[in-house]
């Protein structure tokens, strides 16, 4: 299921804290959509990004 997380479950989820989600939403690495005056990522979201992290460390077959 694709669930909305908040700053805390997204912080659990990446073990990481409270201001660096904010950060990674403010500059736009982690996406999230906003309902109301509050600020999500679903769980899609979180899975793109810890591939994009992956991808960035795991070097392709290319890499020399």
């Amino acid at each position: 299921m694709n669930r909305n997380n908040n700053h805390a479950e997204v912080g659990a989820r990446l073990g990481v804290s409270r201001t660096v989600v904010f950060n990674l939403w403010a500059s736009g690495d982690l996406a999230s959509v906003t309902i109301g005056r509050r600020r999500f990522s679903t769980d899609r979201q979180i899975d793109e990004y810890l591939a994009r992290l992956e991808h960035a460390v795991r070097p392709g077959p290319d890499a020399a």
